[in-house]
């Protein structure tokens, strides 16, 4: 059973909507267009999302999955999530991640506050209802795209 927790970015990316996580539990197309991007093989690409990294996930793509820089600095500090680091305004790779998310409609900063004042339920069901199909219900990607890989509708 999946551990809806396991999809906290602890940056305040949902990975649900990560095309790893997605490759993983959707196979298919997804699956073989990831393994052709980062070249390797069906079998290289796992991640149960980024609340589990210590234990397992993606490693291929330098500073992501195991080997995230966000994920390794919180672990020196002793912090679970960005919120808890006072120095976070000044933090390089997480204000280019915020930028890079921020192009897609995507705001890090917002997640973090919804995560830290406990409404991660609430979050959590958001970003799914959001990173769902608007025409199949199946769960999407963020990317460049903005297709379905389930059924290829175009999403807004």
């Amino acid at each position: 059973m999946l551990n809806h927790k396991n999809l906290v970015g602890r940056c305040g990316v949902y990975c649900g909507a990560c095309e790893i996580y997605r490759a993983y539990k959707d196979k298919g197309k997804l699956l073989l267009e990831v393994t052709k991007k980062y070249n390797c093989l069906p079998a290289d690409v796992h991640c149960d999302g980024c609340g589990v990294l210590p234990m397992n996930g993606w490693a291929r793509a330098a500073g992501w999955g195991r080997d995230c820089e966000i994920r390794k600095c919180l672990h020196r500090r002793g912090f679970e999530y960005c919120y808890d680091c006072n120095e976070i305004s000044a933090c390089r790779r997480w204000n280019e991640l915020a930028e890079e998310c921020q192009a897609s409609g995507i705001d890090l900063r917002a997640n973090l506050l919804a995560i830290r004042d406990g409404h991660f339920e609430e979050w959590i069901e958001k970003q799914s209802e959001r990173w769902s199909c608007q025409k199949c219900g199946k769960p999407v990607h963020a990317s460049e795209e903005s297709r379905c890989h389930a059924c290829g509708a175009y999403q807004l």
